[in-house]
């Protein structure tokens, strides 16, 4: 049985509504999205309300504790160099672990690391003379990293769109390239192994990954969700209460119970409420699996995330989490991460073995690695094929007292979940509608 990094006694006693009691503003979601929302709310002294239909905050950065291991709900990161998570967390509490950068190749003829020479000089000949791609393949990718470094986000969202596929080609990246690094790399962080999320949004990560790390607070992801929630009362965060419909600027929950406010922020999908934007959802398609394994036998001590670049298997990357933050695993042990394209399952009638055959191509020790858990998070990603950095207020005003706020109306990112927060508290504001 799990329990939550999270403690569930923070919030046994959650907040009973007086009838007739209404406030400034309610935020339905108590995810990443929701919580900035409602922390920006206090900082300018709102009366708030956050409703949340699981038991404890987070949405989808939550971690779970399991005998003495961390798991986070699937492998996420932080990257380090998001402008929106800079202005509105704090890093130093959250004592974040860097990942190294670059990553570690895996295919039919082993292990090949590629770094960036730019932050670590030692790895220069042997990124240079990785057989991961061609000698101008490495120099293309350094002339994309100094190129993007003089483009602002701002510039990089009012793009052109096209696929990252049909981008990287025009660059003149060779195909082997594109297969051994690109699509293995940004496949795990995309969940689609095409290619064919926005060519903004690679842009914006490849350019969030130059100038940061992907790093993981010490404690777990559950860390950031833990660190916005803070900002809570007991009395501004109701959980366990699934809203099932809005009207006029009143919720109404499962539990029979109508929460009023002068305006209401639905910061989670929308196919639960009768609202006419149900069609947003059809954003929210991508899932995710990770399974995650523990082994005594620390043999592996990589810190840089490990990409199967083997076409039509089912590992997208392979992390060892103690070596970023000890936390991650009891002393002694090792946790593996394991990211699984949920594509590639089907047909798969025991999805254990499977995965462990593959590992065992690269680490002989795997038939042994104990399956701690197995997660699968539906609605991981937004779809991101079109990706902006500003949100048209028609879509997300639903009426005169309702907003949807979300990374999937921007990019579906932590960096977008926040700065969708921001526009819309921004938005509730400017209308001076809510009570003083």
């Amino acid at each position: 049985m799990l329990s939550l990094v999270f403690p569930l006694s923070d919030f046994k006693n959650p907040k009973t509504v007086m009838k007739g009691e209404k406030f400034d503003i309610i935020i339905i979601g108590a995810g990443i999205a929701g919580l900035s929302a409602a922390k920006l709310l206090k900082q300018v002294g709102k009366k708030i309300l956050v409703i949340e239909a699981s038991d404890v905050p987070g949405g989808r950065i939550r971690s779970d504790y399991k005998d003495g291991f961390i798991l986070d709900h699937g492998f996420q990161v932080l990257l380090t160099a998001y402008p929106e998570a800079k202005k509105l967390l704090d890093y130093k509490k959250l004592n974040l672990r860097s990942f190294l950068p670059g990553a570690e190749i895996l295919d039919e003829q082993g292990s090949h690391k590629i770094g960036d020479p730019l932050r670590e000089p030692l790895m220069l000949i042997r990124t240079l003379f990785s057989p991961i791609g061609s000698l101008g393949d490495k120099l293309r990718l350094l002339k994309l990293k100094l190129r993007l470094s003089f483009s602002t986000v701002e510039e990089i969202f009012q793009k052109k769109e096209t696929s990252t596929l049909s981008y990287l080609n025009d660059l003149g990246f060779s195909e082997k390239f594109i297969a051994k690094f690109f699509r293995p790399f940004f496949s795990g962080i995309f969940l689609e192994n095409k290619l064919e999320t926005s060519s903004r949004m690679f842009e914006f990560v490849f350019k969030m990954l130059s100038e940061g790390a992907a790093a993981v607070p010490a404690l777990g992801m559950g860390e950031i969700s833990r660190q916005l929630a803070g900002c809570l009362n007991q009395d501004e965060l109701l959980v366990g209460e699934k809203i099932t419909d809005i009207k006029n600027g009143v919720a109404f929950g499962n539990s029979g119970a109508a929460y009023e406010a002068d305006n209401i922020i639905i910061a989670t999908g929308t196919q639960n409420l009768s609202q006419r934007n149900q069609d947003m959802d059809k954003h929210l398609v991508k899932d995710a699996l990770t399974m995650y394994f523990s082994t005594e036998e620390r043999t592996v001590r990589s810190k840089r995330i490990a990409l199967n670049a083997i076409s039509g298997q089912l590992i997208y990357n392979i992390a060892f989490m103690e070596q970023i933050s000890p936390s991650y695993a009891p002393e002694g042990q090792s946790l593996i991460s394991v990211s699984v394209i949920t594509a590639n399952i089907h047909g798969k009638a025991d999805l254990e073995e499977a995965v462990r055959n593959e590992l065992l191509q690269w680490y002989k020790g795997a038939e042994q690695w104990k399956l701690l858990a197995t997660y699968a998070i539906p609605h991981a990603l937004p779809d991101n094929r079109t990706a902006r950095n500003e949100m048209d207020m028609e879509i997300i005003r639903i009426d005169e007292k309702c907003y949807l706020c979300g990374d999937y109306l921007l990019n579906g990112s932590i960096n977008g979940a926040i700065k969708s927060a921001y526009l819309v508290v921004a938005e509730i504001l400017k209308t001076g509608q809510t009570a003083d």
